[in-house]
């Protein structure tokens, strides 16, 4: 096997390549000086693949072909234009093919990946890796629906968290469906910020108002852990700080969980439960104490939806059962 050498600048990095056949996969590094190719005495444990490069077989995993991939891909790079990335523009007396919006080798640098990398992507002759993908829709400010798209066509499955979790947009339309709940209901993004709530949702709270994020309520409001989330230590923390770490797992530079897990940090009571004690990813179906605000003690049974839009968010219902035994105080 002849070793495969592309140009590439930037310190080294583990990559796989491909044989031409598309069944040996060799352990390799991308030096400053070039793709250097080890055939014998490497452990693969010891690399972590960034690319797989195929020379035989198409990428896409569905039922979109690579040629609708690229043309998706073309016809983003047509709308972007080299100075709104932050690039110079291209000089009006530049020799070659005219380029509309963004040429292939501009990919690469807004990636900072090697010199022709995203050309073997968009030609079908190098598959992506997640983290790749989730570059490039970055790198091309692609909307979270053409992202999932694109995603699960290589890869078959929902992207891991959206492209930018704080940008969370609903459809006005679940406001309706909302109103229409008979039962208390929200809907929050994959950090927990409150999107959308019934007026029945905002009726449980002392204080007639929903939080801004409903999983920093419930760790660390005082509200929550001294009135509204009974027995909190009990039945509530044991079960949502595990939420929380899910959370922060998913989307470990969120600016708001960052700030919640630094809090957490600092509050004793809530570090009491903070080591793992159980996996616990989402509430479906449980029954918890809860005191409402107006219609007093009783029990929460939580049921979980999650909407197409935004990625990672949930569509809760609430049905309170009040608890006749202990009145309404």
């Amino acid at each position: 096997m002849a070793a495969r050498r592309d140009r590439i600048h930037g310190s080294p990095r583990p990559v796989c390549t491909r044989h031409a056949d598309d069944r040996l996969l060799v352990p390799a590094l991308i030096l400053a000086d070039g793709l250097i190719v080890y055939n014998g005495n490497v452990n693969p444990s010891n690399y972590m693949p960034i690319v797989s490069i195929s020379t035989s077989t198409p990428v896409a995993g569905g039922t979109m072909s690579q040629a609708d991939i690229k043309q998706i891909l073309v016809a983003r790079r047509s709308q972007l234009r080299p100075e709104q990335m932050g690039l110079e523009p291209r000089p009006a007396s530049r020799r070659g093919r005219k380029v509309e919006g963004l040429a292939q080798t501009d990919v690469d640098i807004l990636m900072r990946r090697g010199h022709g990398t995203y050309s073997r992507v968009e030609n079908g002759r190098l598959r992506p890796s997640p983290e790749y993908v989730a570059d490039l829709a970055q790198a091309l400010l692609l909307d979270e629906a053409t992202y999932a798209y694109l995603y699960m066509e290589w890869f078959h499955d929902d992207p891991p968290r959206p492209l930018n979790p704080g940008q969370a947009e609903l459809s006005s339309g679940w406001q309706r469906v909302l109103d229409g709940q008979q039962e208390m209901a929200y809907i929050n993004d994959s950090c927990y910020r409150l999107l959308a709530y019934n007026q029945k949702f905002a009726d449980m709270f002392p204080s007639g108002k929903p939080p801004r994020n409903t999983m920093e309520w419930m760790i660390l409001d005082p509200e929550a852990r001294d009135y509204c989330l009974a027995d909190w230590d009990i039945h509530w923390g044991p079960l949502v700080i595990p939420q929380f770490r899910a959370a922060l797992a998913t989307n470990p530079n969120d600016p708001d969980l960052l700030d919640i897990h630094k809090r957490i940090l600092e509050d004793e009571r809530a570090m009491k439960l903070y080591e793992p004690q159980v996996a616990y990813i989402h509430p479906d179906g449980d029954r918890r104490p809860l005191r409402h605000a107006k219609r007093g003690m009783g029990y929460a049974t939580m049921l979980v939806a999650q909407p197409v839009q935004p990625p990672g968010g949930r569509y809760m219902t609430v049905v309170f059962d009040p608890d006749d035994r202990t009145g309404t105080g």
